[in-house]
């Protein structure tokens, strides 16, 4: 029990770090780099997190290595489809591609990011449709026992709306069908 306990306090003290001490201790501040260019993250920041981790190993980061590996990673980074699939994802871009491959990098963000947006849209509304039937399952339910004019209106208000979001549902529908093809033709080239 203490030994499952010690990994757990270990584990959350090294959760937040973005080396582990071995890492820091091997120094391989070329392949770290090209990890954190390679997932699109910040430079000052990224690396300011790195020093912060190894500073306990007493331990302080190749910065010019570091920063050529990232510089590598960026060039996987930087691309059209690592674009499309950071908009596809959700994620944010960070503003770290050079000039001269940032907008093409843009635009496979923009179609994968209109295509998560889509997805997106289709999914809030399938939950609002999910949430006012079960609202009006519970009002059928109530209205068994009592006839209750407001639980009525309600019903209806909630019908009218559910009709409301049904045609919503197949715009939105149609819209992510559309920015799937977009990513589909993309990826095609």
């Amino acid at each position: 029990m203490r030994c499952l306990a010690a990994i757990a306090a270990f584990l959350v003290l090294t959760g937040c770090a973005s080396l582990t001490q071995e890492e820091c201790l091997t120094g391989d501040w070329g392949g770290i780099g090209q990890r954190d260019g390679a997932a699109g993250r910040v430079a000052d920041t990224q690396f300011a997190r790195h020093v912060k981790a190894c500073a306990d190993a007493g331990i302080t980061p190749d910065r010019a290595a570091w920063q050529r590996g990232y510089a590598r990673g960026l060039q996987n980074y930087c691309t059209p489809l690592s674009g499309l699939n950071e908009g596809v994802e959700g994620r944010r871009y960070r503003n770290v591609c050079p000039a001269a491959t940032e907008s093409a990098f843009l635009r496979g963000f923009q179609i994968g990011l209109d295509d998560h947006k889509a997805r997106e849209d289709v999914r809030r509304v399938q939950s609002e449709i999910a949430r006012l039937r079960a609202r009006n399952n519970e009002i059928l339910s109530l209205l068994a026992t009592d006839d209750d004019a407001a639980l009525r209106s309600e019903l209806q208000s909630n019908q009218s709306e559910l009709l409301r979001l049904q045609l919503e549902l197949g715009f939105a529908r149609a819209e992510a069908a559309r920015t799937r093809r977009a990513v589909a033709e993309f990826r095609a080239g």
